[in-house]
């Protein structure tokens, strides 16, 4: 499992980064961002694995394949830092979202028509392939295929030398740009 696993990282040269991350980017917003597009780029390695992985184990891994990105989160966690997921992203398309002015039923039947939309959808089954499921609550127990913490364990280390390097190339081009000169 990921959690077992020992990654290692380098505490001065976080450190350092962390000291030209303020002196770039005076924000917290600017900061986050900067972080958020530096672990984007270092998840690449793991959303390579997983989508192999897809391809390789799964029956019908067409929609599915394609829907493995890696995205933001919408929001920053409770301690105000920004998070990368990799996995299936379902995406309503745009004729599923509320309109201005639109009324209660309007809303509900919106919502029950974008619900069925996304069951329909590839992403939404990766969840029973990764952890298996129980038809009805009765019966055979499917197993899962266990992919997400093998990849953990076997990309973890790549994407945290990769995170490190990401975020200087940021820092680097944005410092550039702004004519700061960073040790």
């Amino acid at each position: 499992m990921a959690q077992n696993e020992d990654f290692y990282l380098d505490k001065m040269s976080m450190i350092k980064l962390k000291k030209d991350l303020s002196r770039v980017f005076p924000k917290d917003s600017q900061t986050n961002s900067a972080i958020a597009s530096g672990m984007v780029k270092a998840a690449k390695p793991l959303q390579t694995a997983l989508k192999g992985a897809v391809k390789r184990d799964a029956k019908d891994s067409g929609r599915l394949w394609k829907s493995i990105q890696t995205f933001r989160a919408k929001r920053l966690d409770k301690f105000g830092r920004p998070s990368v997921y990799v996995g299936p992203k379902v995406k309503p398309p745009q004729k599923y979202k509320n309109k201005k002015g639109a009324t209660k039923a309007q809303r509900a039947t919106n919502a029950k028509a974008r619900e069925k939309w996304i069951s329909e959808q590839a992403g939404f089954y990766f969840y029973f392939l990764e952890y298996g499921f129980k038809p009805w609550g009765k019966g055979e127990q499917y197993l899962g295929m266990g992919w997400l913490p093998r990849i953990a364990a076997s990309h973890g280390q790549q994407t945290l030398s990769l995170l490190y390097k990401s975020i200087s190339d940021v820092i680097t081009s944005s410092a550039k740009r702004k004519g700061i000169k960073i040790s």
